[in-house]
């Protein structure tokens, strides 16, 4: 009886001992993927969470859903391209973390450039008008020489015209990250890029005090010319207006023109007769603020018969008039401009003369009025 009793003890501690070990074992399993004191890592999660957001705005909220794709180019720690992941809809039902991309890479510190659209490339790409067109990078290219292109038709040495075939360009935005942020082999990493938007909403409007019923916007031209077809690394990273030297200055044309009429009677001329306002809607890329008056942004709006100008504005000092209000004057110029996309100007001419513009900006109802001559 004794020597069973010795057996059946020595058999219980021999369970206990195996219960303990397998819960020692489990518990190492699930600590390596977060411990570095563990060697054993197979089966561990790793990788790159990237955070997308679009909070480089005048309403400084995050509107993400206003971004329809993005690509994402990873480059290593000496800013040389390693590979790209493409996301065509960022709000896919099925997305696993809507608004972010799960990047599958080993270990090792990275760098990351991003380009957004409304739209996958392909579908911009196969859409009428202007676009904005990039490659990918080939297998060891340097950051540095990445940028993007507005399409554009070459009118001799100086000048390119935007066709954009009486469509708005697509919307750009983009973003990089500057600093290297390191992916371990044992679990996720995240990180968040903020993106900017380049594309800029400008619709102008030209209105006749004396006469409003006169006006007619088929007896005008109306441009803005700038450099800035392209967007390359050193304007994506500084957030500073370093447009690229020598390239040509784009002509951008207006994608939509029409006339409004006067419906309150109370508006009604002498004559009897509806006033009558010009529109004329554009997009443009990137606008860069400038002490160089040879880069500065111009709007030109000119009578189509004489060819008389009416309207020459430095289009970027015009909008940057708009940061007079507290929340935006921390802001240069260079920023405002960045962070607003939808700018409205109305020009009041008296006897075909300008004399003063309202300036306002989108859905925040921000305006001001300017006289020709404080400009």
């Amino acid at each position: 009886m004794k020597a069973t009793a010795n057996i059946h003890l020595w058999k219980g501690q021999r369970t206990r001992k195996v219960a303990f070990a397998l819960v020692a074992a489990l518990l190492a399993s699930l600590t390596a993927c977060t411990d570095f004191i563990f060697e054993d890592r197979d089966g561990c999660e790793h990788g790159l969470w990237l955070n997308l957001k679009y909070d480089y705005n005048l309403q400084r909220a995050d509107m993400l859903e206003h971004v329809g794709s993005v690509g994402v180019f990873v480059y290593n720690e000496q800013g040389q391209y390693v590979t790209s992941f493409i996301e065509p809809d960022l709000h896919r039902a099925d997305a696993p973390r809507p608004g972010s991309l799960y990047l599958d890479l080993p270990e090792g510190n990275y760098r990351f450039l991003a380009v957004g659209g409304q739209r996958s490339y392909e579908d911009m790409l196969a859409g009428p008008g202007a676009n904005f067109l990039w490659k990918e990078p080939a297998l060891g290219d340097l950051m540095e020489d990445f940028s993007v292109e507005l399409d554009h038709t070459h009118l001799g040495d100086d000048w390119a015209l935007v066709r954009h075939e009486q469509e708005p360009l697509d919307t750009l935005w983009h973003a990089v990250s500057t600093q290297p942020v390191y992916v371990p082999a044992d679990r996720y990493a995240e990180q968040t890029l903020s993106l900017m938007r380049d594309t800029k909403s400008i619709s102008v409007s030209l209105r006749e005090i004396d006469e409003p019923e006169t006006m007619d916007v088929t007896d005008y031209t109306f441009t803005i010319t700038h450099r800035n077809l392209y967007l390359d690394y050193a304007q994506m990273s500084t957030g500073k207006p370093v447009p690229s030297t020598g390239t040509r200055t784009a002509i951008y044309t207006p994608y939509a023109t029409w006339n409004t009429t006067d419906d309150d009677e109370a508006m009604q001329t002498r004559s009897g007769e509806a006033g009558r306002t010009a529109h004329a809607d554009f997009m443009t890329a990137r606008l860069y603020a400038s002490d160089d008056p040879a880069e500065d942004a111009r709007l030109t709006i000119r009578r189509r018969d004489t060819r008389e100008a009416v309207i020459e504005a430095d289009l970027c000092n015009l909008l940057g008039q708009l940061r007079n209000y507290d929340e935006t004057r921390r802001y240069t110029l260079q920023e405002f401009l960045d962070r607003g996309y939808d700018f409205r100007l109305t020009f009041f001419l008296k006897g075909g003369k300008w004399q003063y513009t309202d300036v306002s900006i989108g859905i925040l109802g921000w305006s001001k009025r300017v006289m020709n001559v404080d400009l």
